[in-house]
């Protein structure tokens, strides 16, 4: 990971709603503009970490045509699966949701054809985007298979984030949440 990968990465955190944001805008702001300068000879996972910067500072309409970018620039299933929930997020968050599911749906596919080691990933953030698309009993049952998969895995901070998205999901479908 380059350094400033790495620093794009140190400045965006996940909220309590699971959506990222900028810890330090300003200087998040300042890296992002810094590598996108250098966009024409960018490797596609600095690209895309961009994208994901822009992202969490808000400037949605720039993610969605860096993170397109990306997909278009991914040389492996998993750059482009990666690019693409990225991409399914930049629409999202601002509310795009009839674009967001198309390029989930993508996702999703070419990870379970490709590299069912992320399933779990796109899963996740489709699941919130079921939350938010307003089909949280649908939510449900995607948030349960990536529980499953995760407890598998046995990484805490992946079962206590899909846990979360889970209660959310039961919250919004008038569950018993977890």
């Amino acid at each position: 990971m380059s350094a400033e990968r790495h620093q794009i990465a140190e400045l965006i955190a996940t909220g309590k709603d699971g959506r990222m944001y900028a810890t330090e805008p300003d200087k998040l702001r300042r890296l992002v503009h810094f590598e996108l300068a250098r966009e024409p000879r960018l490797p596609q996972p600095e690209l895309r970490q961009a994208g994901v910067g822009l992202i969490a500072l808000g400037d949605y309409t720039a993610a969605q045509r860096v993170l397109a970018t990306a997909v278009e620039r991914a040389e492996t299933p998993n750059q482009k699966v990666a690019a693409l929930v990225n991409l399914g997020d930049a629409h999202r968050y601002p509310g795009r949701l009839d674009a967001a599911e198309p390029v989930y749906r993508q996702a999703i596919e070419l990870a379970r054809t490709h590299c069912p080691e992320l399933v779990h990933y796109t899963l996740q953030h489709y699941g919130k985007h079921l939350v938010d698309a307003r089909r949280p009993h649908l939510a449900v049952d995607v948030l349960t298979e990536v529980l499953e998969i995760r407890e598998r895995l046995g990484d805490p901070a992946l079962i206590a984030s899909t846990q979360d998205a889970l209660s959310a999901a039961r919250a919004a479908a008038g569950q018993r949440t977890i």
